[in-house]
């Protein structure tokens, strides 16, 4: 029996809407890293109406780590000040303690960090496992932040 003041824990389906909407975000991101590190490097391209920036090697792989900061970075900072990303605010879910409290910055931090972890080896199949398995709805980074996603 659920109590009226436990908050509902999220599971696969509605933290995944979020995560959809969130990759926009990310979408914007990488774009944000890829001509940041191509505009430092003076290889952006322009012809017409386009503008490319083409990075191989090192400027690429820059671009990348920078990418995974900055997307770590937008989950682990609204989650630690709002609770909520632009996608669990969409879907009306937040991140929180187990206990229900604000999650602390270091919490946030490491959650967000092991989504690297639970992304392998392709589209998050760590994560939906671990959650899957779950007796509390919780991915890897859920259970080493001691935190969960709830309604």
């Amino acid at each position: 029996m659920k109590n009226e003041d436990t908050p509902e824990r999220c599971g696969i389906v509605i933290r995944g809407v979020a995560m959809a909407i969130d990759s926009i975000v990310w979408f914007a991101l990488f774009f944000v890293s890829t001509f940041l590190v191509a505009g430092v490097i003076g290889d952006i391209q322009t012809s017409g109406t386009t503008t490319n920036a083409d990075l191989e090697g090192v400027p690429a792989l820059v671009s990348l780590v920078l990418w995974m900061g900055f997307s770590i970075g937008y989950h682990a900072l609204l989650e630690w000040r709002f609770g909520r990303t632009i996608g669990k605010a969409a879907v009306k879910i937040r991140a929180t303690n187990s206990d229900g409290s604000s999650i602390s910055l270091q919490s946030s931090v490491v959650r967000n960090v092991l989504r690297l972890v639970d992304f392998f080896p392709f589209f998050y199949v760590v994560g939906i496992v671990s959650l899957a398995v779950s007796d509390h709805s919780k991915r890897l980074g859920d259970r080493f932040a001691d935190t969960i996603v709830v309604r």
